[in-house]
């Protein structure tokens, strides 16, 4: 605690001293001014000054410098009451101890349920567990993160509980060809190839990416091939249309595998995901939007002889349309088709019966949704939305929103919002294993957020926000009275969670730039992998050729399970990175857990130690 309350003053007086100094004009560029535009998700574009949201965006740059294998990672550094679980030296699985748990203010799961993931602004979810799988996503060609925090079914629809993370990807058109390599500790070795060029009207792209580690200790090694590209075509200013897609094997060990492997994979899972895009943008002085089609289908086989095939399809067309200075809309609709069907040859109940349910399910979804903005006087702003969301369950759902902002002369700027959300079922609590119950209900989650930002300088700003969820109908395996089954999924407890966070942002010098937040939270029931306190810092140095970067952070009273069972270790992080630019080539070297820091990632699992990795970029 006494950590914790240092690292609260020095919050406090890094606000109060650089408050008084004075830069020049040109360090803006550091911040989002508060007329920008934004669009949030791709589907409301909005000023920065009017949003009554804890939003933040996370560049490209940022990505390409500082993540080592998935753009995850910079949603933990940069976002205080983020965590996103990391076991191993690369990669990260899936099921409940893998598939990059990730939890904002709260709510997310294990596996992670509740923050909606989206690829560029449309929904990414393994079809029958309902998670996002991070190892997929990677991190080549990410133009930027957008992170929202809050419950925001309103807008996003389901399993936007906790919040929302849209990965925006987009080829890098101002170079050729870019050539990456990276190679350290534990046999990790990083190779990918991006190839794009614009010809008028047409933009074609193309990456492969191959990475592979043995691991930190025994069982944890992963590989895994990234092969992603696509076409863009500009058909007028007003309308783009793209098409995309990507194509990822991947395999993994986890020392849970013990010595039994049944299907000899001489892996703990072999994986084969794939997705597909199809968008058609606008963007006019007073429309902007786009009508999307996508599709995501997998193939999973484990060691213990379970196999899986997931789909999922869908439909989207949102519009923002900006009626006049004072008054703007945005609405759209979605439509999601969802399933897959799984096995295990070797795993029976006692009467012989199996135990994974060997029947194809799926479900439709469909919602529609609209949001008034209103602005009664220039330092006023009101929103209002609403969803409703039709399950073929059927589970139908409304999830309303109300927000209020005031902006004052000297850019202090106020904002207080209601906001719900949802999560219907996955396929899995639903019909796979005997624990599944057809009757469950949807999740849902109400929250209230005030919360303040102010730029107090030319070079600096700082965001406080204090937030209340209101969590019920959690879906929890329970025991049963009456076994067999041992456990059922059930809507039971509830949950109520408050929370604070504090970000700030400062160019110190004309080279150094500083970030640090910290994030309190009171997870009552739900404190498996929701710290109590975290601290999260960047120090950037960049002159010139050269650059230094020094992040990391300082986690305090975490917990592997709810209700304060499975406790872990505090722990500290801290990373460095040092770079130089010779002409066209980056060359850099990062060390990982500086200070080989040992702690626990889960019960008697050790998280990998101090890491040194080297590596350069190639532009043409």
């Amino acid at each position: 605690m006494r950590r914790i309350l240092i690292a609260i003053l020095l919050i406090g007086s890094f606000s109060g001293i650089h408050a008084r100094q004075q830069q020049s004009a040109d360090t803006l560029a550091v911040f989002t001014s508060r007329d920008s535009i934004v669009v949030i998700g791709n589907r409301i574009a909005t000023s920065v000054r009017n949003l009554a949201y804890s939003y933040q965006i996370v560049s490209g740059e940022m990505v390409q410098q500082l993540s080592g294998h998935s753009a995850l990672e910079m949603v933990d550094l940069n976002f205080p009451s983020a965590y996103v679980l990391e076991n191993k030296a690369l990669g990260y699985g899936v099921g409940p101890e893998g598939a990059g748990i990730l939890n904002l203010r709260g709510i997310g799961g294990k596996p992670n349920t509740g923050v909606l993931v989206l690829l560029n602004g449309h929904p990414d979810f393994m079809g029958i567990f309902g998670h996002p799988l991070p190892d997929v996503y990677g991190n080549e060609d990410i133009e930027r993160i957008e992170i929202l925090a809050g419950p925001s079914s309103t807008v996003f629809g389901d399993h936007a509980m906790g919040g929302v993370v849209n990965l925006v990807t987009a080829p890098q058109f101002k170079h050729l060809a870019r050539v990456r390599a990276e190679f350290g500790s534990f046999g990790t070795q990083i190779f990918s190839v991006a190839l794009q060029k614009k010809i008028a009207n047409n933009g074609l792209f193309f990456t492969a990416r191959k990475q592979k580690s043995d691991g930190h200790i025994s069982q944890t090694s992963f590989e895994s091939l990234h092969l992603q590209g696509g076409w863009q075509y500009q058909i007028n200013p007003a309308w783009k249309l793209l098409v995309q897609g990507r194509y990822v094997p991947y395999q993994f060990d986890d020392p849970a595998r013990g010595e039994v492997d049944r299907l000899n994979l001489g892996a703990y899972a072999k994986i084969k995901r794939g997705t597909a895009e199809i968008s058609l943008q606008n963007n006019t002085q007073k429309w902007k939007g786009a009508f999307q089609l996508y599709a995501n289908a997998g193939h999973h086989e484990f060691y213990d002889g379970f196999k899986s095939d997931d789909f999922s399809y869908g439909f989207s067309a949102y519009q923002f349309m900006q009626y006049s200075g004072a008054l703007a809309f945005a609405g759209g609709m979605d439509v999601i088709y969802y399933g897959g069907k799984a096995k295990n040859d070797f795993a029976k109940l006692p009467n012989g019966a199996p135990i994974v349910n060997p029947d194809a399910h799926d479900l439709t979804s469909a919602g529609v949704y609209g949001v008034v903005f209103y602005t009664p006087l220039p330092q006023v702003n009101l929103k209002a939305g609403l969803r409703y969301q039709y399950n073929s369950l059927p589970l139908n759902q409304i999830s309303p929103f109300l927000g209020a902002s005031y902006t004052m002369a000297n850019g202090l700027h106020f904002y207080l919002n209601y906001q719900t959300g949802f999560r219907a079922p996955t396929l899995m609590e639903l019909y796979l294993f005997p624990s599944a119950n057809p009757e469950l209900k949807n999740e849902k989650v109400q929250s209230v957020e005030l919360g303040t930002s102010f730029a107090y300088s030319k070079s600096g700003q700082v965001r406080v926000a204090l937030f209340k969820n209101k969590v019920r109908d959690l879906i929890q395996a329970l025991p049963t009275l009456t076994p067999p089954p041992p456990t059922r999924f059930v809507n039971g407890p509830q949950s109520d969670q408050w929370g604070v966070e504090v970000l700030i942002k400062q160019k110190i010098l004309s080279h150094l730039f500083a970030q640090i937040g910290y994030g309190f939270l009171e997870p009552d029931l739900l404190t498996a992998y929701n710290p109590k306190h975290q601290i999260k810092y960047l120090l950037s140095y960049q002159k010139e050729r050269y650059y230094l970067n020094v992040y990391g952070k300082f986690v305090q009273k975490l917990y592997a399970g709810n209700n304060e069972t499975l406790p872990l270790p505090d722990y500290h992080l801290l990373n460095v990175q040092a770079g130089v630019n010779v002409f066209n080539l980056d060359l850099f070297v990062r060390l990982l857990n500086a200070l080989d820091e040992n702690y626990l990632s889960r019960p008697d699992f050790p998280a990998p130690g101090r890491q040194v990795r080297v590596g350069f970029t190639f532009r043409l």
